[in-house]
């Protein structure tokens, strides 16, 4: 998972001399920057069904090796004299972030199907906090050796290295990851096999009330945490002045607090639960601050006049407090054995969210020199997404 996100965040980086050289305007950036969703959203639902039916393991393993070569295309094939001269390096560039994230697409539902499958579900949400911690710090990764690869060697060194990394680590993956063996635990929390969860079908799963609080919840998270992961570094280059190895360490803070908040979350609220907290009210307490815990630093960063440290602060709230939601626990709970399609599904929402946020944003910036209204609308999807969660969310299985 750390992988994926470095070879995601990779661009944010490497997007501020890549568009110098291109010539490219912040609105054709946010559609660039928005390429990777489209193929993202693409196979989300595919690649949960797969995983629950031939297992996550094979799966993501696939997806790795897919988007490691992917991510390699950028320099290799779509900016090259022969792409400049035909004149078709903007589609070429789209295509290949495309199938970036087309490859990753699977790894989350992958993964999903996985914790569901085989982890005890009293240790759940502190596995998937310990899988997303991992997720959250391939930001932190990307963030410190971009620029550094970056500075060093050009901006086309930094797609070939990370992408260049997935072939071992595909090979790892291979040989440490165990096939499907659940525990007794995993078994019982799951209750049937692989064939039974294939008869839910996508219509059965939306006529839920608390399926479509977990597609509210990722919704607005992919809305906010898109536009962080592909704006962060030209918002503390543009707006605040910095220059790119400064706006970049800027932007490695608040992934950081990101990652330490999903997997101390995970330990609290596994140890509450289990001690006898209620395990539904549990859900509706975290999720909750997650959605409204960032409201308040957004709406100062929309409406105060901020300094980069004031700006840094704010930010680094806003992260550190969504990374402590629970609704991708909340799936293996409402739907057992359909984790892998549950979330491929709600992801699938989610990463037109993300697409929508990505774009506006970029002809946003491109208007008006200013994020203040992105942050503003941001700020009152979090309330709305924290009523409809209160009102819907279960953690009772419903398939």
């Amino acid at each position: 998972m750390m992988l994926c996100n470095i070879d995601r965040i990779c661009l944010s980086v490497a997007m501020l001399p890549l568009a110098a050289e291109m010539g490219w305007a912040e609105g054709a950036q946010g559609i660039v920057q928005s390429a990777f969703l489209w193929g993202y959203v693409s196979t989300q639902l595919v690649g949960g069904t797969l995983a629950d039916r031939f297992g996550g393991k094979r799966v993501m393993a696939w997806g790795m090796v897919f988007f490691s070569v992917a991510s390699m295309l950028l320099p290799l094939v779509a900016i090259t004299p022969l792409t400049k001269s035909l004149g078709v390096v903007f589609p070429a560039v789209l295509l290949s972030r495309f199938l970036v994230g087309l490859g990753e697409g699977v790894a989350l539902p992958s993964v999903n199907n996985m914790m569901a499958r085989n982890i005890d579900i009293r240790q759940r949400a502190s596995a998937i906090g310990g899988m997303f911690t991992g997720f959250h710090s391939g930001n932190l990764v990307g963030l410190l050796l971009s620029p550094v690869l970056l500075e060093s060697f050009g901006w086309r060194s930094v797609f070939y290295t990370f992408g260049a990394l997935g072939l071992p680590m595909a090979a790892l993956w291979n040989a440490v990851v165990p096939d499907h063996r659940p525990s007794k635990e995993a078994s019982r929390s799951t209750e049937s096999s692989t064939d039974e969860s294939s008869s839910v079908s996508i219509r059965a799963l939306l006529s839920s009330p608390a399926v479509w609080a977990i597609i509210t919840a990722n919704v607005i998270n992919h809305f906010g945490y898109f536009i962080y992961l592909n704006w962060m570094p030209t918002y503390f280059y543009k707006v605040l002045g910095m220059n790119l190895r400064a706006s970049s360490f800027m932007s490695f803070v608040p992934w950081l607090v990101m990652a330490m908040g999903s997997v101390t979350t995970g330990i609290v609220t596994d140890l509450l639960i289990n001690s006898g907290f209620d395990r539904t009210r549990m859900r509706k307490i975290v999720q909750s601050i997650a959605l409204l815990g960032p409201v308040v630093p957004l709406l100062a960063l929309s409406f105060g006049n901020l300094n980069a440290s004031q700006a840094l602060l704010a930010l680094t709230c806003s992260l550190g407090l969504t990374s402590v939601g629970q609704f991708t626990a909340n799936i293996s709970e409402v739907a057992p054995t359909n984790a892998g399609k549950l979330f491929g599904l709600s992801n699938t929402f989610g990463c037109f969210s993300g697409i929508a946020g990505v774009s506006v944003a970029g002809f946003v910036v491109e208007k008006t020199g200013s994020f203040g209204s992105i942050f503003l609308m941001t700020a009152l999807l979090n309330v709305f997404g924290a009523i409809v969660w209160n009102v819907f969310a279960t953690a009772e299985r419903q398939f």
